[in-house]
């Protein structure tokens, strides 16, 4: 090989390797996933790090870093079309994307009486103690549990909360919860990671509209063996060197009170092959690891690690198929 032709190999080569590790630094700064190191995630390694001693009794966190074989453009397009309803094992039976009234789709929703966890939604109506709901909300349940008067109920009370989320960034209550309380407590509990996406977060953080998400969802899926339905929001934000997103659901009638996921994606090149390294943080408030002295929240958190890394590895594949 020409020494000149070596020598430009070799300085690309290095060059690499620095654009990489300065990814990598860039990360460590105020992500709290030790020992990163670019080689090992490469090979497929999740790293993770998760909080089950948060202050506020309902929340924890999980944080992962890992590495997608696909340029960063085609991860991050991958991650906003994503649809969970094509991965069975994810258990999700509807999920619907829009941006207004014109296509928000509430009236399609569909609850089979015959699948177990859609029924067990099915009965809750007319019972106080079986369905997420703001107190002004309870009194409207049908007394018949039939599908038609639940589809007819359930989506009616989605219309009516992204409406209110939509025209004055309201983002509702159950029972006694706030949601919007919720959310701020959750951050406040992770201050250099709230502090880093201080602009993606402001909708969240700063009264009236919601700002402009990129678009707004609603799920029918399996919460803790229930059929559960639930309203979302992904905002994003394109930055020179990396892409951001945010992928909040702040209603769910099951198993959860508010849950969102932040994600930052770096451009990298291994092997020669352009590759995306990204951060994903996830946190949750739900009343069921409520007690116990912790150990419901360390049981918890143990178990929404390992639904992290299962979600990642579905996530990877089809972003290294050109996005499933």
């Amino acid at each position: 090989m020409p020494r000149l032709l070596a020598n430009a190999l070799a300085s690309l080569a290095l060059s690499t390797a620095a654009f990489g590790a300065d990814a990598i630094d860039s990360l460590r700064t105020w992500v709290s996933v030790d020992g990163l190191n670019l080689g090992e995630l490469a090979t497929g390694k999740i790293a993770t790090s998760k909080n089950a001693s948060m202050s506020i009794a309902r929340g924890m966190s999980c944080q992962a870093v890992f590495v997608v074989n696909a340029p960063l453009e085609t991860t991050h397009s991958t991650l906003l079309k994503f649809n969970s309803v094509k991965h069975s094992e994810l258990e999700v039976y509807q999920h619907h994307v829009f941006h207004d009234e014109k296509d928000c789709g509430f009236e399609k929703l569909v609850l089979n009486p015959k699948d177990s966890a859609t029924a067990k939604l099915i009965r809750s109506m007319g019972d106080a103690s079986g369905i997420q709901l703001s107190k002004s909300e309870v009194p409207l349940m049908p007394r018949t549990r039939t599908a038609g008067a639940a589809q007819q109920f359930l989506s009616g009370m989605l219309r009516e909360r992204w409406n209110r989320f939509s025209k004055a960034g309201d983002l509702g209550s159950v029972g006694t919860h706030d949601a919007g309380g919720e959310i701020r407590s959750l951050l406040a509990e992770e201050g250099k990671m709230t502090k880093h996406f201080g602009a993606l977060l402001a909708p969240l953080t700063a009264k009236g509209a919601p700002g402009t998400p990129r678009f707004s969802c609603w799920d029918l899926s399996v919460v803790d063996k229930k059929a559960t339905v639930s309203l979302g929001a992904v905002y994003a934000a394109d930055l020179p060197d990396k892409r951001q997103v945010l992928d909040l659901t702040w209603y769910s009638s099951n198993g959860y009170l508010v849950s969102f996921t932040l994600y930052e994606m770096h451009p990298v090149t291994i092997g020669g092959k352009a590759c995306t390294l990204v951060w994903q943080g996830s946190l949750v408030s739900t009343t069921g690891i409520e007690g116990g002295l912790g150990l419901k929240r360390k049981i918890g958190s143990g178990m929404m690690v390992s639904d992290v890394e299962k979600w990642i590895r579905i996530f990877r594949s089809d972003a290294e198929k050109g996005g499933g």
